[in-house]
């Protein structure tokens, strides 16, 4: 499995997982270098549960960061969240 962050626009981007067997594409109303500030913001403090940047919010799980864009979230799994934020 493999999650990519790629820019869409200037104020956009995307996730993307894709399996052997499946793709999913979440859009995402920011770009990517504030997406990856955001991720960073949160795991760079230990004791913080979430941080929101405008429409983009994220929280800790126990096995990943969860990303939400309005009613819609996305996991990204550890192991795939720090080659994203690296």
């Amino acid at each position: 499995m493999s999650v990519t962050l790629t820019p869409t626009g200037d104020d956009a981007c995307q996730i993307q997982e894709k399996t052997a067997s499946s793709s999913a594409l979440f859009p995402i109303p920011a770009s990517a270098t504030a997406v990856v500030a955001l991720l960073k913001t949160l795991l760079a403090d230990p004791d913080a549960r979430e941080a929101q940047a405008g429409p983009v919010s994220v929280d800790r799980m126990r096995d990943g960061v969860r990303l939400h864009v309005g009613s819609g979230n996305f996991l990204i799994k550890y192991a795939d969240l720090f080659p994203l934020v690296a």
